[in-house]
């Protein structure tokens, strides 16, 4: 008997989610926004920083994701309307700025409060695109606000200590090419596990 022929594609697809993929399209999306979008502190940045920030790196994750989701669009759309809230709310462009302190113990702190918030606000968002092809969605708002917590104080360290021994603000724009390194990385590994293996 012949198979049905409107079986989903997505479904018959034998690619396996890419890990080191998925990180390096996360942190190319970010490298990209930076030709829009100079690195600076919480009033330096808004709205529109957050909307060109977040379209960049939707398309680039999507090129990932569209082999495993029927409507990767969609990825793109609720990740520009998580940062374009997060950019009109007083938390702010959180992966394109720069704390003003350099106490590392602040930066420690604050990065894994606002990091979890940015996380899981983000995540909160593109649950609505996983819910239908991951059996154990809900794990995707966890999974982001612990990646975002730890990626963006370990990158606001990082940053810190850079620019105590430089004096360069480029050593700030390291530490958030460690950030996204880093939620890139622990995001990609969680989609490993939580997309269907064919």
């Amino acid at each position: 008997m012949r198979p049905p022929l409107t079986r989903n594609r997505y479904q018959l697809s034998p690619v396996k989610f890419n890990c080191v993929a998925w990180t390096g399209m996360t942190l190319i999306g970010f490298l990209c926004s930076l030709v829009w979008i100079e690195i600076g502190e919480v009033p330096d940045l808004d709205i529109f920083q957050a909307m060109l920030g977040a379209t960049v790196i939707g398309c680039f994750q999507s090129l990932i994701l569209s082999r495993f989701l029927p409507h990767a669009w969609l990825w793109i759309l609720v990740t520009f309307m998580a940062w374009s809230w997060m950019g009109a709310s007083s938390v702010g462009v959180m992966g394109w700025f720069a704390p003003r302190t350099h106490l590392l113990s602040v930066r420690l702190t604050t990065g894994l409060m606002l990091g979890g918030i940015t996380g899981i606000w983000v995540g909160c968002w593109q649950w609505l695109v996983l819910k239908p092809i991951l059996s154990k969605s809900y794990l995707w708002i966890l999974i982001s606000g612990i990646s975002w917590s730890l990626g963006l104080s370990i990158g606001w360290i990082v940053g810190g200590i850079l620019y105590s021994i430089t004096h360069l603000f480029l050593g700030e724009v390291i530490g958030l090419v460690v950030a996204w390194t880093l939620v890139g990385g622990q995001t990609g590994m969680a989609l490993s596990y939580l997309l269907p293996r064919n």
